[in-house]
């Protein structure tokens, strides 16, 4: 029974693994906003991290107006000074199939 328990876990944990995450180091090609409050951004090197979504488009979701505007910084000064971000995603797609992420991060070109 403890075998099975812990290849249950095994198996749990390994699917979660791979149900979120962060990108590789992404190339910032465009991005913009609405009236919405998406924050909408493409990716020119990018790959297909979630089944069902579109490769190289994302929509970033944060909590707070502040934590928006951070990332809406973010992704601005990747477009300005050609710096790579970093997506943390998880296993589903956002507004119109493009990839949710919640998180991004600065990056080294």
């Amino acid at each position: 029974m403890k075998k099975l328990i812990a290849l249950l876990a095994l198996l749990l944990g390994t699917s979660m693994a791979d149900a979120a995450g962060w990108t590789p180091p992404l190339t910032v090609s465009r991005a913009f906003t609405e009236e919405s409050d998406l924050v909408v951004v493409y990716t020119s090197d990018g790959g297909q991290y979630s089944p069902g979504c579109s490769v190289n488009t994302w929509i970033l979701t944060m909590s707070t107006d502040a934590r928006r505007g951070r990332a809406w910084a973010a992704i601005l000064t990747a477009l300005a000074s050609g710096q790579n971000v970093m997506f943390w995603y998880n296993d589903s797609c956002s507004a119109w199939n493009y990839h949710g992420a919640m998180s991004v991060m600065l990056a080294a070109p």
